[in-house]
This record gives structure tokens, C-alpha cells and sequence, in this order.
């Protein structure tokens, strides 16, 4: 007797099949992504990030960098089509394996955001202790629901399936989507207070300094509204979409926040080094070597003349990098 599948069924498994193949798309683009953003950053970063000071800013910076790429290798392997079959085993080791670190890299991009803020608030430190335990408390939630999700999947299954040639489970759970909204509050924290100092510096500063202190305040909510972009398409799959389609912006979601979290750095640190060469030439031959420009990509910072003033903004970021 020949097996027949009705006309619905048979949508919802193409379907399935489509989600599942636009997953494997944008896995490959954010693994892309990620190498190749790094790859053409690497003399500049060695030149100005690697021959830094070590202090927690920097760990953080390559503890991101150290996290996504292989990871994201790791996500983009299991949506290989032509991959070897792969054990239960593996797939059940799979989930933790990409999840955990995946919100590690975030909650530390979001940490590099805040030493920033932190840097600009420091002689109120009401609020400076209020951002740190509104950070702690938001990222313990984030894990807890994490940990719910991890748990409720390993006692669900998390399956090969032979026919999308990935590792798949029969449905979503409830826990998964906020691990996605309960950050979104605190990034709307330190954006509204990035917006607030950005305010007073524009009313504060000469006009010199002020464009360059624009330029940094732009970069920031440019990646805030990218971001935000990114994180309510991430949202609205796991409110509204099937099973199939949960992973489909995962991937390139933490390979943007990844390129603009380390680039917005990359940034400062350059600027930092450039105002330093504004007043002592031998560190403006070792970084004329590199360029006369800033990293491409997020950023268009440019350096002020010697006449703007640039100890002053040195003296506010001299600590961060």
C-alpha cells in the first residue's frame, strides 16, 4: 500500500523544508561575515588594539571575537546538506553548545557599551551602581531563562532528521522568546542615557570637539537601531513562527552585534591613538603607517586638527581602551 500525505500536510512540510533552507543560507552569511570582517581588520587592530595596555575593555573585546567565529562555525556546520548523518548525541549537545555561548558574546557586548557609559557617568555614581545592577539582574534573568529552555529541550528531544539532514525538535517552548526581550529593556536604558549625555555635550563643547564626540554618539545609535532591528526580527519568529523557522536569524543577529560591538571599540581605541599622534609625532608615524583613515565600515570618525582641542576628548577615554 503506497503511503499518500494530504495536501495541507504536504504544505506544512515544504514549508519546513524552506525555512530550513534560508536558515542554512543566512548561517553561511554570518559565518562569512564575521571571517571576513576580521580578516580585513587585522593590521589595524594589531596596531593599535593588540599593542595596547591589557586591561578588561581588551579582554572583553577578544573574549568576543574568540567566541563568535568558532561557534558560529559549529551552527553553520549542523546546517550542512551534505554533512555526514550525525548522532542523537550530538544534537542534543548542540543546542547548549551554540545557545551559551551566543549569550556569553552578547551580555559582553553589552558590558563593553556600558564601561563606555559607565566612563561618561563616572562622577554620578548613583547611577553608575544603579547601570551595574541593572546589568547583572537583567543578564541573571537571561541565563535563568536559558537554563529553563536547555532543560525543557533535553527532556523534549532534540533529533536528527534525516530528511532536512539537521538536528530538529517537534516544538517551541515558551521560554525561548524572552531570553531575546528581557535585554531589549536594558539596551533601551543605555541608549536613552547615551542620548541624554550626547544632549549636554552638545551644549557643553566647543564645536570642534563636539563633532568628533557626534561621530562616536552616532556610531553607538546607528548599532542600537540595527541591532533593535535585528532582535525584533528574532522576536517576532519565536512569538508567531513555527518550529522549523527559530533559528533562522540567530545566527546573523550575533554576527552583527559582533562586527558593530568590536568595530564601535576598534574605533575608540583608534581615535585614542590619533589623538595621541596629534601631540607627540612618533605616535603619529607608527599610525600614519596604518592609515590616514579610520577602520572602514560602522564608523567615519575623523581627526580633528591639532587645533581641536583633542587632549580633552583623550582625557575622557583614556581609561576605556
Amino acid at each position: 500500500m503506497v503511503a499518500t500525505i494530504s495536501p495541507d500536510n504536504l504544505r506544512v512540510v515544504l514549508s519546513m523544508l524552506d525555512d530550513i533552507v534560508l536558515t542554512r543560507y543566512l548561517a553561511g552569511v554570518a559565518l562569512t561575515l564575521v571571517v571576513y570582517d576580521s580578516i580585513i581588520l587585522i593590521q589595524t587592530e594589531y596596531q593599535t588594539i593588540w599593542k595596547s595596555q591589557w586591561t578588561f575593555p581588551k579582554m572583553l573585546y577578544y573574549f568576543i571575537r574568540a567566541l563568535t567565529i568558532p561557534t558560529l562555525a559549529v551552527a553553520a556546520y549542523d546546517m550542512l546538506d551534505f554533512k555526514a548523518p550525525v548522532s542523537n548525541r550530538f544534537c542534543q549537545i548542540w543546542l547548549p553548545l551554540i545557545s551559551v555561548p551566543m549569550l556569553l558574546s552578547l551580555a559582553a557586548s553589552n558590558w563593553l557599551f556600558t564601561l563606555r557609559l559607565i566612563a561618561l557617568y563616572k562622577q554620578q555614581r548613583v547611577l553608575v551602581w544603579f547601570m551595574r545592577t541593572f546589568y547583572a539582574l537583567t543578564y541573571t534573568v537571561d541565563f535563568i531563562f536559558l537554563i529553563v529552555t536547555l532543560v525543557t529541550y533535553d527532556k523534549l528531544g532534540v533529533y536528527y532528521n534525516p530528511a532536512s539532514k539537521t538536528c530538529y525538535t517537534s516544538m517551541t517552548i515558551p521560554y525561548s522568546g524572552p531570553i531575546f526581550f528581557v535585554p531589549l529593556v536594558y539596551e533601551v536604558l543605555i541608549f536613552t542615557l547615551t542620548v541624554y549625555r550626547a544632549h549636554k555635550d552638545a551644549i557643553i563643547r566647543n564645536k570642534s570637539s563636539t563633532q568628533l564626540l557626534i561621530v562616536l554618539y552616532r556610531d553607538n545609535a546607528l548599532a542600537f537601531f540595527i541591532m533593535l532591528a535585528l532582535r525584533s526580527w528574532n522576536i517576532w519568529i519565536y512569538a508567531t513562527q513555527p518550529v522549523s523557522s527559530l533559528h533562522i536569524a540567530t545566527n546573523i543577529y550575533w554576527a552583527v552585534n559582533t562586527v558593530l560591538t568590536t568595530r564601535i571599540y576598534l574605533n575608540i581605541v583608534w581615535f585614542a591613538h590619533a589623538s595621541l599622534a596629534a601631540t607627540n609625532p612618533a605616535v603619529g608615524t607608527e599610525l600614519s603607517s596604518i592609515s590616514s583613515k579610520p577602520p572602514r565600515g560602522v564608523s567615519g570618525i575623523q581627526v580633528g586638527s591639532r587645533n581641536s582641542q583633542p587632549q580633552r576628548l583623550t582625557f575622557q577615554y583614556q581609561k576605556y581602551p
